[in-house]
C-alpha cells in the first residue's frame, strides 16, 4: 500500500524512516539551523556579515487601526509606512490596538522600543479632553458632525487609550522618538497640553477643503512652510524660486481631517501652515536632534501618500528611522545587545534566556557583569519596571 499526504504519493519505507527513534523528530539538521539562524539573526550570515557596530536595526511600534471587512472587524497597517520604515532600516513592530493589547505591551518592548509612529484613525474620545477643558460638543452638534464623516466619528476606545499611553509614556517620560501623522499628531498635540477643532467647516467656517470625500487621494492645498524648521531642511524645493530673505516656502499637501489644532502646546512649534491659518505640522525643539536620538514631530498631512510629488516625502521617514537608529545605540553603549541565536543561549539589554532550562535572568545590576539578576519562568513577562531599570 502506498499511502497519499497531501496529494502525493509516499512509499511506507519512507514513512517507518521518518518514524525511527535513530531520528528524533526535533533535530535540526546543520544546513537547516545554519539556515535558520542566519534568517533570525543576519548578523551572523555571511551573506550579511557585518559588525555589531554597523548592524542597528531600531525598533520602531506602529499601531494598528480597525476597519470593517465582509461584516467582521479587522486590524490593519497601510504598506506605505511600512515600506518606508524598512527601507530606511528599522524593523516595524506591528501593534494591535486590541483591548487587551495594553496589559502585553511588554511583551511587544522586551527587545526595546526606539521609536514609535501614530497615524490615521478615528477621533479621539472625549475622556482625554481633545477640544479643552470646557463642556462636551453638545449632542445635536455631535450628530451633525458624525452625518458628514460618519467613519470618523466612531470612537475606538482601546485605540485611545494604547496610543495615549505610549505618548505619555515612552515619548514624553522617556524621550522615545515619535513621528504622529493625522490624528497621530493630534494626539501629540492633545497629550501635551494643546486642544483641537470638533469640526473646522464648523468652527473655523474655513475656504479651505480638508477633506474632499469625491477626490479623496488626489486632493491637495496650500501650505506655508517655515523657514528654519526641520520640515524646511526636508523639503527645500519649498523654497525653490524665492528669495533668500523670504520667510515661508510652499507646498500642496493632501488632507483627509475635519479636525485640527486650535491651541498648539506650549513646547510644541508650528512648521507650516494652511491659508486659513491653521496649524499643519509642528515639532518640539527640545526633542530635535535626530543624530543624538531625538526626534518629535507632528504632521497634519500623509506624506507616505506623496512619494511621487516630494523628495521630502522619503526625508520625514528617514529623519525619524536615523533618530531611532541613533537611540538604539545610545541605548547599545549602555548594555550589551540582544542577539538571537537560535539553539543556543542568548544575552539581551535586561535578559539573559537559557533555553535549555527555559529560565529567563533579568537584569538589576548595571551595564558590566549578571550581578543581582533575578530567575523568573520564561513565561513572564517582562514588566514595564524591569525594562525601565
Amino acid at each position: 500500500v502506498t499511502p497519499t499526504v497531501g496529494g502525493f504519493r509516499i512509499s511506507t519505507e519512507k514513512l517507518l524512516l521518518n518514524r525511527s527513534p535513530r531520528r528524533p523528530a526535533n533535530r535540526v539538521e546543520p544546513r537547516a539551523q545554519e539556515g535558520f539562524n542566519n534568517a533570525i539573526s543576519p548578523y551572523h550570515s555571511s551573506k550579511h556579515a557585518k559588525s555589531d557596530e554597523e548592524c542597528v536595526w531600531p525598533r520602531i511600534l506602529v499601531v494598528s487601526r480597525r476597519h470593517v471587512r465582509k461584516g467582521k472587524y479587522v486590524d490593519f497597517v497601510g504598506e506605505y509606512h511600512i515600506d518606508l520604515l524598512q527601507e530606511f532600516g528599522a524593523a516595524p513592530i506591528l501593534v494591535p490596538r486590541t483591548t487587551k493589547t495594553l496589559n502585553q505591551l511588554d511583551a511587544f518592548c522586551a527587545g526595546g522600543v526606539d521609536g514609535v509612529l501614530l497615524m490615521e484613525g478615528s477621533d479621539i474620545g472625549e475622556q482625554f479632553h481633545p477640544f479643552g477643558e470646557g463642556p462636551n460638543v453638545p449632542e445635536e452638534t455631535r450628530q451633525m458632525i458624525a452625518c458628514k464623516h460618519a467613519s470618523d466619528c466612531e470612537i475606538d476606545e482601546a485605540k485611545d487609550n494604547l496610543e495615549m499611553a505610549l505618548i505619555r509614556g515612552m515619548v514624553l517620560r522617556d524621550g522615545v522618538p515619535f513621528l504622529g501623522l493625522c490624528r497621530g499628531s493630534q494626539l501629540l498635540n492633545v497629550a501635551m497640553g494643546g486642544s483641537l477643532y470638533c469640526d473646522l467647516a464648523l468652527e473655523m467656517k474655513s475656504h479651505v477643503v480638508h477633506m474632499d470625500y469625491d477626490n479623496y487621494d488626489g486632493h491637495r492645498h496650500a501650505i506655508s512652510v517655515l523657514r528654519d524648521t526641520p520640515l524646511a531642511t526636508w523639503f527645500p524645493e519649498a523654497f525653490e524660486g524665492r528669495q533668500g530673505d523670504d520667510l515661508s516656502g510652499s507646498l500642496n499637501v493632501n488632507s483627509y481631517h475635519h479636525q485640527g489644532v486650535k491651541e498648539l502646546a506650549a513646547s510644541l512649534r508650528p512648521m507650516c501652515y494652511s491659508e486659513d491659518g491653521l496649524v499643519e505640522g509642528f515639532y518640539d525643539p527640545e526633542m530635535m536632534a535626530p543624530e543624538e536620538g531625538r526626534f518629535r514631530v507632528g504632521l497634519q498631512w500623509h506624506p507616505e501618500r506623496m512619494l511621487g510629488d516630494y523628495q521630502g516625502c522619503r526625508q520625514v521617514y528617514g529623519a525619524f528611522v536615523r533618530a531611532a537608529e541613533a537611540h538604539r545605540r545610545r541605548s547599545r553603549a549602555a548594555e550589551p545587545p540582544m542577539h538571537v541565536i537560535a539553539g543556543t543561549p542568548y544575552q539581551g539589554n535586561r535578559v539573559l534566556l537559557n533555553e535549555k532550562t527555559g529560565t529567563v535572568q533579568r537584569k538589576r545590576g548595571g551595564s558590566g557583569g549578571m550581578g543581582g539578576s533575578k530567575t523568573a519562568s520564561a513565561q513572564d513577562l517582562i514588566s514595564a519596571e524591569t525594562l525601565a531599570a
